[in-house]
C-alpha cells in the first residue's frame, strides 16, 4: 500500500502551475516583440556625481533622462501577461546603437550649459545580460559630473536710449538676474522677456525680444594687465586659481548693434473701433455706426446693445499704449463668453507716435442645449446621494437681454438608490426634481460705485431661482422654493461672494412612518419642520500651494432672520422664520509625489438657532435642511448616507432613522497610488481612513445629554472609519469603489451596543461598508 502525497494527487499536479505563477509575479520587466540575438535597449540610469545636495541630484537626474535619444528612453507599460498577473512590459525594444549614445551625451551637455555647467564630464558604459540564449538585454549606464555652475560675477544694462534706459534702472529692483545667479540660459531668458514686457507696458508697442542681446564674457580684463611687482603677480595667480576653482562670468544686457529705430517709437491710443457681430458674410446686411464713451461701434445685426461694449476696453483714446491693458481687454472679452473669436488689431499711423485699434468679435452661438445621464454627487439632508441614476437638461443663453449676460436654466430628475432596513424601503429611496434657473451679469449691478477698481476687473452679478421636490419615500414630501441676489468677485487667487437676500421658503408633508416616529419620539418634531428663511450668505475661497503641494481653504457664514427679523408682530414670520447663524471651514492639500499623493481634508462647522425664533419647535436646532450630517461616498466611508451620531447616543434605527446635527467635525487622509493600465484603463487604488461625528448643540426634550457637543467628549464621541478603494479613471471622469469598517463606532444601533467605541468590534471580512461615487473626494 503506497503512502498519500502530501499535498495530493491533483494539488500537486497543480504545483508547477502554482510555481510559475510565483515566477511570473516575482519577476521584473518582461520585453516583448524584442530583436532576437541583437543587443536591445532594456534599461538605462543616469547618475549624476559632484557637490550638489540629495535633491539637486535627483532632480538634475530626472531632468538629462528625458534628453536621452527617443532609441536609448525605453518606456515600459503595465499589462496583464497571465491570468490577471499584472507585470510591467517593455514592447518591441529598439536595437542598442552607440551613435544613439553618444547622441544622448550631447543632447545632455546641452542642457547642462542652459542651466550654467561649461565644464561637465558625462561617460557611459553599455552591460549586455544574455537571457533564455536569444535576448541580449542591453542597460546603457551614463555618469554624469557636471562640475560647478558658473555664477554671474557682474551684471548690468547698457540701453543706449535714454528713456528705455531709464525705465530699465527704475525697475532693476524686479530684476531675475542678479550677482550670484546662475549664468544658465533660462533665467537671461526669462529676464529678456521682462525687459519686453515692460517697455510695451511703456508705450514701445512694437519693440522685440530680436532687439536685445546679452553680452558675457568669462574673464577679468583687469587679470590681462602686466606688471613686473612680484607681490601683485601672485595676487593676479591667486585670483587666477579662483576662478577655475569657482568659475564666473560678467553679464551686460544692451541694444543689438543695428537696432531698428522704428521698433523704439512711444505710442499712444488713437482711433477705438469694435465690431461686435463680426462675420465675413455682412452683405445681406445694412451698416450701422455709432459712437459710445469715445468707441466708434460698427455693427450689422441688432446683437448687442452698443453701450455694453466700452466697459470691458480698458484701453483709451490719448492713454499710453500699455501691453498689459491690451491683453486684459482680449481675456475679458474671451472671459464673458458671448464671442467664440476675440482679435485686436493695432494699426500705427505711418510717420507718427499713434496707433489706431479695431477690435473684432465674432459671436459664439447663442443658445446651446445639453443633456446628460450622469453619476450625481449632490450630497444634502434633502436628497441624499444621487449617484447613477439622475438626469439633467439644460439650456445656456450665452447673450441674454442683448448684453452679453449668461443664463442657465436647468431641470433634474434624480433617484436615491439602495436598501433602507429602518424604513423598510428598497431600491428607490428618494425621488427628486427640481428647475433651476440663474443670470450672471459680468459686472456688479447697483453696486458699481462702491466696489474697488480690483474686485470690480473680476466682478459678476447673480440671480438664482429654484425650485425642488422631493420626495423621501415613507418619510415626508419636502417642496422648496430659493430666490436669491449676490455678487462675485475674483483677485489674485481668492474668491468672494455675497447672497442677499437669500430667500428660502420649503413646505413639509409628512408621510405615515414619520408620524409613526413622532409618536414614539417626539424629539424629531423638533428637527422635521418647515418654514421661511431670509438670510445672508458670504463665502470666501483661497488657493494656493506650488506644483506638487496645492492647498484649498474655504469658509461660509449665513446669518439668517437678522432683518426681516425686526418686523413684530406678523403672522406669517412668527410662524414660519428662522433665525440662525451658521459657519464652517474646510481645508484640503494635496500632496503629489512622483506616482502617488496624500489627500487630507479637515471640515469643521457649526450651527445656532436663536432663542429669538418665535416658534417653540424651532429653537431647538437648525432646519434639517440646513443641518449637518456625516455617513456617504464623500464623508464618513464607513457608515451609509445619514447613519452616524449624533454624539454617542445609541438610538433604534427603526425611529431614527436620519442623523442630522447643528455641528459637524470630519477628518479624513488618502494615500493614492497607481494600480496599471489594463486595456487602456487607468486604475488607480487608495488606502484611507475618516475621523468625525455630528452633534445637537442645545438642549431639547427627548434629546440625550449624549448628543450634545461637548470638548470634554470629543475624543469618545469622534468615530474613525478605515479602508481601500478603487478608482477607475476614464479620463473624463472618475468611477470610485471604496469598502470600509468602522474602527471605532461611537453611535451603534441598540443590538450592538456593547461594541460602542471599541475598535474593530466585530469586525469581519463582510461586513465593512460599500461606497459608489463619482470623481475623487476632496477635489481642490
Amino acid at each position: 500500500m503506497s503512502a498519500a502525497h502530501p499535498f495530493g494527487s491533483k494539488n500537486f499536479l497543480l504545483l508547477p502551475g502554482v510555481i510559475f505563477l510565483i515566477f511570473l509575479a516575482s519577476c521584473g520587466v518582461v520585453p516583448k516583440n524584442y530583436p532576437v540575438k541583437q543587443p536591445f535597449v532594456f534599461k538605462y540610469n543616469v547618475t549624476v556625481d559632484g557637490n550638489l545636495t540629495t535633491a539637486e541630484k535627483n532632480e538634475l537626474e530626472s531632468r538629462l533622462s528625458k534628453q536621452l535619444d527617443d532609441s536609448i528612453q525605453v518606456r515600459t507599460a503595465r499589462k496583464f501577461i497571465y491570468k490577471g498577473i499584472n507585470r510591467p512590459v517593455l514592447d518591441k525594444p529598439p536595437v542598442y546603437d552607440v551613435s544613439n549614445a553618444e547622441s544622448s551625451v550631447v543632447y545632455m551637455q546641452a542642457l547642462l550649459r542652459s542651466l550654467g555647467y561649461f565644464k561637465d564630464t558625462i561617460t557611459y558604459k553599455a552591460t549586455i545580460d544574455t537571457v533564455a540564449e536569444d535576448q541580449y538585454r542591453t542597460t546603457v549606464n551614463f555618469f554624469v559630473n557636471p562640475g560647478k555652475v558658473v555664477l554671474i560675477d557682474s551684471f548690468s544694462y547698457n540701453i543706449r536710449q535714454s528713456d528705455l534706459q531709464k525705465i530699465t534702472l527704475a525697475n532693476q529692483a524686479d530684476a531675475l538676474v542678479k550677482k550670484g545667479s546662475p549664468f544658465a540660459k533660462s533665467i537671461i531668458s526669462v529676464e529678456l522677456d521682462r525687459l519686453v514686457e515692460l517697455y510695451r507696458n511703456n508705450g514701445y508697442m512694437r519693440f522685440g525680444r530680436e532687439e536685445l542681446i546679452g553680452l558675457w564674457d568669462t574673464l577679468d580684463v583687469s587679470l590681462l594687465r602686466p606688471t613686473f611687482d612680484p607681490l601683485e603677480q601672485l595676487e593676479i595667480l591667486q585670483k587666477l586659481k579662483e576662478r577655475r576653482e569657482n568659475p564666473t562670468a560678467n553679464l551686460e544686457i544692451m541694444l543689438r548693434p543695428g537696432f531698428d529705430s522704428s521698433k523704439l517709437t512711444k505710442y499712444f491710443i488713437g482711433r477705438v473701433t469694435v465690431f461686435p457681430d463680426f462675420n465675413a458674410d455682412t452683405a445681406s446686411y445694412t451698416r450701422k455706426e455709432v459712437t459710445t464713451d469715445g468707441v466708434k461701434v460698427i455693427y450689422y445685426r441688432n446683437i448687442f446693445k452698443p453701450k455694453i461694449l466700452p466697459p470691458n476696453i480698458y484701453f483709451h483714446h490719448g492713454d499710453l499704449y500699455n501691453q498689459k491693458k491690451y491683453l486684459k481687454t482680449i481675456t475679458r472679452f474671451n472671459s464673458l463668453g458671448a464671442w467664440r473669436l476675440v482679435n485686436i488689431e493695432q494699426i500705427p499711423r505711418t510717420g507718427q507716435d499713434t496707433a489706431d485699434f479695431t477690435i473684432k468679435l465674432t459671436p459664439a452661438r447663442k443658445y446651446s442645449f445639453t443633456a446628460n445621464l450622469e453619476g450625481s454627487r449632490n450630497q444634502n439632508a434633502i436628497s441624499g446621494n444621487l449617484f447613477g441614476i439622475a438626469v439633467n437638461v439644460g439650456l445656456q443663453n450665452r447673450n441674454f437681454a442683448r448684453a452679453a449676460n449668461q443664463s442657465n436654466t436647468n431641470i433634474r430628475f434624480g433617484i436615491e438608490t439602495g436598501r433602507d432596513k429602518a424604513t423598510n424601503v428598497k431600491f428607490v429611496q428618494t425621488r427628486q426634481i427640481s428647475l433651476s434657473h440663474n443670470i450672471y451679469f459680468p459686472r456688479p449691478v447697483l453696486i458699481d460705485r462702491l466696489v474697488p477698481k480690483l474686485l470690480k476687473e473680476n466682478a459678476r452679478t447673480v440671480f438664482s431661482f429654484n425650485a425642488a421636490g422631493t420626495e423621501r419615500r415613507s418619510l415626508y414630501n419636502l417642496t422648496t422654493i430659493n430666490l436669491s441676489w449676490g455678487y462675485e468677485f475674483q483677485w489674485n487667487k481668492s474668491s468672494l461672494s455675497f447672497r442677499f437676500p437669500n430667500i428660502e421658503y420649503s413646505l413639509l408633508k409628512r408621510r405615515s412612518l414619520l408620524d409613526t416616529l413622532f409618536k414614539y419620539n417626539p424629539a424629531l418634531k423638533n428637527i422635521f419642520t418647515d418654514g421661511f428663511i431670509s438670510s445672508g450668505i458670504t463665502s470666501y475661497t483661497l488657493r494656493g500651494g506650488r506644483k506638487n503641494n496645492l492647498n484649498l481653504f474655504r469658509t461660509n457664514m449665513e446669518l439668517c432672520g437678522l432683518v426681516s427679523g425686526l418686523i413684530k408682530k406678523n403672522k406669517f414670520l412668527d410662524s414660519n422664520l428662522y433665525r440662525f447663524i451658521k459657519l464652517d471651514a474646510e481645508f484640503i492639500q494635496k500632496i503629489q509625489f512622483k506616482k502617488t499623493a496624500i489627500a487630507l481634508r479637515f471640515f469643521a462647522g457649526a450651527g445656532y438657532e436663536f432663542n429669538s425664533t418665535v416658534q417653540n419647535d424651532k429653537r431647538a436646532n437648525l432646519p434639517f435642511f440646513k443641518q449637518y450630517f456625516s455617513g456617504g461616498p464623500n464623508s464618513m466611508r464607513a457608515w451609509a448616507l445619514r447613519k452616524l451620531g449624533p454624539g454617542s447616543a445609541i438610538k433604534d434605527f427603526s425611529l431614527n432613522p436620519e442623523r442630522y446635527g447643528d455641528v459637524q467635525i470630519e477628518f479624513n487622509a488618502e494615500y493614492r497610488f497607481p494600480l496599471g493600465k489594463p486595456f487602456g484603463i487607468i486604475l488607480n487604488g487608495a488606502f484611507f481612513t475618516d475621523i468625525g461625528n455630528i452633534w445637537f448643540l442645545k438642549k431639547a426634550p427627548g434629546r440625550l445629554p449624549e448628543e450634545i457637543f461637548n470638548f470634554s467628549r470629543l475624543a469618545k464621541d469622534l468615530a474613525v472609519g478605515v479602508g481601500a478603494g478603487l478608482r477607475i479613471d476614464f479620463t473624463f471622469f472618475v468611477v470610485r469603489f471604496d469598502y470600509s469598517y468602522k474602527a471605532k463606532n461611537p453611535s451603534p444601533s441598540p443590538d450592538k451596543a456593547a461594541g460602542q467605541n471599541k475598535w474593530f468590534y466585530g469586525t469581519q471580512l463582510f461586513n465593512g461598508q460599500f461606497q459608489l461615487g463619482v470623481s475623487y473626494p476632496f477635489i481642490l
